[in-house]
């Protein structure tokens, strides 16, 4: 399907429509909903975002960690992805460090 050609309108309703879902594929940027479009398989940072505090907790569960009925839904998803939730924001700081030292 040459997804380059269609409108965003188009590409919207084809991620609205696609399993697994996108997550916030309303407002993502047409470029990066086209190359999503295009992979097979999404990249794990969209599956653990699209988990619900369920999932987590019987996740949490089968890895018998203690006191998890306590914690909130992104207390748990640090908890079970500690360095996939932080890479995000580690990467940004970093780009920001390298832009401020090029100037």
């Amino acid at each position: 399907m040459d997804y380059h050609s269609m409108s965003l309108a188009e590409l919207k309703q084809i991620a609205r429509d696609r399993t697994p879902k996108i997550k916030k594929y309303y407002i993502i940027p047409r470029a990066k909903l086209i190359e999503l479009l295009l992979m097979d398989k999404l990249p794990e940072s969209f599956i653990i975002e699209k988990k619900t505090i369920h999932e987590l907790r019987k996740e949490a569960q089968a890895k018998q960690l203690p006191n998890i009925w306590n914690l909130k839904r992104s207390e748990l998803m640090e908890l079970l992805y500690p360095i996939k939730m932080d890479l995000g924001d580690q990467n940004i700081d970093n780009l920001k460090k390298d832009v401020r030292n090029k100037e």
